[in-house]
């Protein structure tokens, strides 16, 4: 097996370091709301400066689609990381091209610079050789801390290790060392809990899970997807028309491999906050979260687990009072100090950080998408090209 290459492999001295992060953070009003993928970073940044390199930071933020779109300059998130990094940052608004070289032509050792968002350039989610090359250019080492974003077969992550040596960051061995640690051979049983409002880009981490799982809890608009496919009405709640067949697949094979799927047994709409049966459901009614005897059989799963997976919130955590089942839940695993308990991406870990009930979590990933295809592989493209 060829081994990777850690920062602490590489000779650093003098050398400019292209440092590929995930700082694509949540922002509005121009205020950054979660700090957590900046805060992951400072290590990586922290050992090249300590080694007398000059990191030179590359990201992605937001979907601009291959167009410059001054509502996703990575200019925005330049304070809050010089802050946290306690040291000035030059930044610069091209990626690639004769401006990175005329501001890297003159650097100097310790000195950091922060280079435009990558999607300014259609060219990196094509995952093209040339830019791939052109992002190199300037640079010695190339160092990948963005475990968050290493699903994805971006020119950023994948094709960029075939021009200059390359390895990984300290947040990305993090991750990869906790997530092997906890998941590779799990105790069981396992119990999942899969929420969020879209069900689409957790189809395969579903069809992983009724493969591994005792229990596999679902609640959000992933839930209401699986109620519609077995004819409940679920009012005007959202729910994804396109997956339902692959809903009643999944529902076969789970049969099939004795995993119970734990769907709402009652919940909370919108209307006066009831809480209501599901059977009692109609059409002008909008599930917004896990009613109280959903929540009991939950509790009961959880103190009769070992191990627990969780990604998405349950419910509209976003506004009180439709965040009491992710909360509640959340304060069960926090209680339990012996439960393996690991909870992955950016909702789920801002749900988690607003109830303050996280002390006790075995682990939290930074990565949403790429949790999910890890635990199908336990790889991901940006962890395989930098084997080549």
């Amino acid at each position: 097996m060829v081994k990777i290459k850690k920062i602490s492999d590489f000779n650093l001295h003098s050398k400019k370091v292209l440092v590929r992060l995930d700082l694509n953070v949540p922002i509005n009003n121009n205020k950054i709301l979660d700090n957590t993928r900046i805060k992951v970073s400072l290590p990586t940044l922290k050992e090249i400066i300590k080694k007398k390199g000059t990191p030179v930071i590359i990201s992605h933020f937001g979907r601009p689609n291959g167009k410059v779109n001054k509502r996703f300059s990575l200019k925005k998130i330049l304070k809050s990381l010089s802050n946290q990094l306690g040291k000035k940052i030059i930044f610069c608004n091209q990626c690639i091209g004769l401006k990175v070289k005329k501001i890297l032509k003159n650097a100097e050792p310790t000195q950091v610079f922060l280079l435009e968002n990558l999607r300014f350039h259609k060219e990196e989610t094509k995952n093209n050789n040339k830019f791939a090359k052109d992002l190199t250019k300037y640079c010695d080492i190339y160092i990948n801390d963005a475990f968050s974003a290493s699903h994805r077969k971006h020119a950023s992550i994948d094709k960029i290790t075939k021009f200059i040596p390359s390895g990984m960051g300290k947040n990305m061995e993090n991750e990869v060392n906790n997530l092997n640690k906890y998941l590779k051979k799990p105790k069981k049983p396992i119990t999942a809990i899969v929420g969020g409002s879209k069900m689409n880009n957790k189809i395969n981490l579903i069809n992983t899970l009724v493969n591994k799982c005792k229990y596999l809890i679902l609640g959000g608009g992933v839930a209401n997807t699986f109620l519609k496919s077995k004819n409940f009405n679920i009012g005007k709640s959202i729910y994804e028309k396109k997956q339902i067949r692959n809903a009643i697949k999944i529902q076969n094979k789970a049969k099939k491999n004795n995993c119970k799927i734990i769907l709402p047994l009652d919940v909370v709409i919108s209307e006066k906050n009831k809480n209501l049966d599901i059977s009692k459901i109609n059409k002008n009614h909008q599930i917004l979260d896990l009613g109280k005897n959903t929540l009991n059989v939950i509790f009961e799963i959880i103190n009769n687990s070992k191990t627990i997976i969780w990604s998405g919130p349950v419910g509209y955590f976003e506004k009180k009072p439709y965040d009491n089942g992710t909360n509640k839940i959340a304060t069960l695993i926090n209680s339990k100090k012996k439960l393996i308990s690991i909870a992955g991406g950016g909702d789920t870990i801002a749900a988690l950080k607003k109830n303050k009930k996280i002390k006790n979590f075995s682990y939290l990933s930074t990565g949403g998408g790429a949790f999910l295809h890890w635990l199908e592989n336990f790889t991901l493209p940006g962890i395989k090209a930098l084997k080549k």
